[in-house]
């Protein structure tokens, strides 16, 4: 070290010989190069002598650091050098001192690490920060409020050369100077943008006809060729009065040529009878069941009739080899039973249509028996009498219709539904089905007889109490089974009623279904309205996962944001924006149909909204951050464009990704992507109108310095901002506007 110091002193009394021998006029100039070299080979012999450890930084860097401090920067540091007249190392009690010894300067390096090595800068202003590195909104700050090249933001001071000409103001972009507008009048911003979507959310669903309960026909429009077929069937069904009356073919034309306006939720003429008529037409129905005429008729399989029908399969239906029959004795039992409990169950709710019954007391009426093997089963034991037909259940109860189910009854009774199952495949296979009604003839043995109906039931037979394989699946003892059956229950018409049922059915358990050994059943209407319910409630058991992702999606912003305030207004952003999208969808679009898939949107809107809160609160808290003494308004006009520029670049592509896919022919897909697009686009708008106008409030009121946790949950838990700590520690009270900068 005394070598170092020794070395030293001889090149700076040197240097100082060389100024003092020169003319005043020109005192020679500072080699630096000679200096960065001498002093690192020194500084390298004296780091090898002693046993001081490595210092942080390279010694060439040091030595440069040391060589640009001895560097006269100034006129006035070139007068004082000129002026001196003592060596160089009296530099050391000089007020403009730079340095003493390499070692000295080995030392401060590693013992203030981090911070100048000038003995200068540190006399100067011992506490003075780092300077902080160039940033987007540094830089954009400097060229929009602070153009001149030697303004300063860090402590809020200026000063200027008056050989550097002054840069002029970068002109404001329109969405820098909306930005400032939103800053300047929040409240008006957010109140306008608030009342507008609330009063188009309840045009659009108000007058909108949107219902929670959608229709969930939408299939029918996905062009396949079963979707085409029942919807050509929808539509002559729907139509078919017409097409009876219709003479010269016009009205055939018009269904070819012409879109039939809510040809899906129209049956018949219903919605323009008058209450007489479907009064009217009730009673036709009543007599019509009580008579027996309903019976195998197609008012009973008919779905505008809403009749209630159980499908029945036997415990080994799907085996390769079945062996259990419905038309076993303990089949027949089982299915007796169940139909029973199942009509008192709709007696009790007056769904079912009552017939008068001779032993019912006093003239009491009761539910018809259902159309179904045990009916079919009772006429062929009472000799095929309908006159009672009210009350065969009475006359022959389930447990007498056990006992009395013997093997050779059963063989007679499966040959009997063989002929009328192959009575009835040929009507529906034939090309003229009235010629062979009227009686066929044949010829046998020269001799011609007519054969009619060989169908022994006196009911009109239909094959919907067996299944398609009869008589064709044996048991190992080769007689017919009947794997599957139905049976129709004469019920009226109604949405009240077919909601009852299906209530009775899926939440009272009301209908029997069997305890599956030999037979479990299920429950439908003939126009399946129980499979539309059921949808119906999935989407009530949807929406209700629906609301635990939003609850997920509130804590998550909660905990980022640290602010209920912005958590609020963000969820307005989110929720605001599905019936705005329903609103543009319905009246603009002139989208009617509204499918079950559309809900899914919930979940994709919820995750963009969040991440659009997340972007636009980390692009206003880098703002803030960088520019802790800037106003409101000017952290907005640099904070708030970048953030809208960063969302819009997501929202549009996802955006972009849904409307592509409306180009798919199936509708509901149509329906969903134009849907998803149309939220996912509000979404991005209620973010920049609501989100946006919050956050310049929350900045202004935490510049205010309001402690409330409604605005920051910071405040409850009694933690101060980094800026707090910072005035602490010098003993001052920092507001957003206390600088020069405001």
């Amino acid at each position: 070290v005394a070598d170092a110091s020794t070395a030293t002193a001889t090149t700076t009394d040197a240097s100082s010989a060389r100024r003092s021998s020169s003319p005043p006029s020109s005192p020679p100039r500072f080699d630096k190069k000679e200096f960065i070299t001498t002093a690192s080979q020194y500084l390298d012999e004296a780091i090898g002598i002693t046993t001081m450890s490595a210092p942080q930084a390279p010694l060439e860097s040091m030595a440069e650091e040391t060589a640009a401090s001895l560097s006269p920067t100034s006129e006035e540091e070139k007068t004082e050098e000129e002026e001196e007249d003592q060596p160089s190392l009296s530099l050391s009690n000089n007020k403009k001192e730079q340095v003493q010894t390499p070692v000295a300067i080995t030392h401060e390096a590693k013992s203030k690490p981090g911070h100048s090595t000038s003995s200068t800068s540190s006399n100067k202003n011992p506490k003075a920060p780092p300077l902080q590195k160039p940033s987007y909104y540094i830089d954009s700050f400097h060229e929009h409020f602070f153009p001149h090249p030697h303004d300063s933001v860090i402590d809020g001071s200026s000063s200027s050369s008056s050989s550097s000409p002054a840069k002029k103001r970068k002109k404001l972009s329109l969405p820098q100077r909306y930005a400032m507008s939103m800053a300047h009048r929040s409240w008006l911003h957010l109140t306008v943008a608030f009342t507008i979507a609330v009063i188009l959310s309840f045009i659009g669903l108000r007058f909108g006809e949107f219902k929670i309960s959608v229709d969930n026909a939408g299939w029918w429009s996905r062009g396949t060729d079963i979707a085409n077929r029942a919807t050509q069937e929808i539509v002559i069904n729907t139509n078919r009065m017409k097409l009876f009356a219709d003479v010269d073919g016009s009205e055939w034309e018009e269904l070819q040529t012409v879109v039939q306006p809510n040809w899906q939720g129209r049956r018949g003429d219903e919605g323009d009878r008058s209450p007489e008529e479907i009064a009217r037409a009730e009673d036709a129905t009543r007599s019509a069941v009580c008579s027996g005429a309903w019976y195998g008729s197609g008012k009973m399989v008919s779905g505008r009739e809403e009749n209630l029908v159980s499908v029945w399969k036997t415990e080994d239906a799907e085996d390769d080899s079945p062996e259990r029959s419905a038309l076993s004795a303990d089949g027949m039992y089982e299915l007796c039973v169940a139909e029973e409990n199942t009509r008192r169950a709709l007696q009790d709710s007056d769904s079912c249509y009552t017939c008068p019954t001779e032993e019912g007391g006093g003239g009491g009426e009761e539910c018809v028996t259902p159309y179904s093997l045990v009916l079919l089963a009772r006429l062929h034991l009472t000799n095929n009498d309908i006159s009672q037909l009210s009350t065969l259940s009475q006359t022959l109860p389930c447990d007498e219709l056990r006992t009395r189910w013997t093997p050779g009854i059963q063989r007679h009774f499966t040959i009997a539904l063989k002929i009328c199952t192959n009575w009835a495949a040929r009507l529906a296979t034939a090309t003229n089905p009235a010629e062979i009604l009227s009686g066929t003839p044949i010829t046998l043995q020269n001799t011609t007889i007519t054969v009619s109906n060989p169908c022994s039931f006196p009911l009109q037979f239909m094959p919907t109490v067996v299944d398609d394989q009869f008589p064709h699946t044996v048991d190992p003892y080769g007689q017919p089974i009947v794997r599957y059956t139905s049976s129709y229950y004469a019920t009226k018409k109604g949405d009240e009623i077919v909601e009852g049922m299906y209530d009775a059915n899926q939440k009272e358990k009301a209908y029997d279904h069997g305890d599956g050994d030999p037979l479990a059943g299920v429950y439908d209407t003939t126009s399946e309205e129980f499979s539309g319910q059921y949808a119906d409630s999935i989407v009530g058991r949807d929406m209700a996962l629906a609301v635990g992702s939003a609850g997920v999606t509130i804590i998550a912003m909660v905990l980022h944001t640290k602010s209920p305030f912005l958590t609020i207004m963000g969820l307005c952003q989110i929720l605001l924006s599905f019936p705005l999208a329903y609103f543009v969808y319905y009246f603009i679009f002139g989208l009617v149909f509204f499918p079950f898939l559309n809900f899914i949107g919930i979940f994709v809107v919820f995750a963009l909204g969040a991440d659009d809160v997340f972007v636009a609160v980390d692009k206003w808290k880098n703002a803030r951050g960088e520019l802790p003494h800037g106003t409101t308004a000017q952290v907005a006009a640099l904070a708030l464009p970048d953030a809208a520029y960063a969302m819009l670049l997501t929202s549009v592509t996802t955006a972009v990704a849904f409307f592509g896919t409306a180009i798919c022919p199936v509708g509901p897909i149509v329906c969903f992507a134009v849907f998803c697009g149309l939220l996912i686009t509000f979404d991005y708008m209620m973010n920049i109108f609501l989100v946006f106008p919050a956050l310049c409030l929350y900045d202004k009121w935490l510049g205010a310095g309001r402690k409330n946790c409604f605005i920051s949950f910071e405040w409850c838990c009694g933690k101060k901002t980094e800026e707090e700590d910072d005035d602490n520690d010098n003993g001052q009270e920092t507001t957003h506007g206390s600088s020069a900068v405001s």
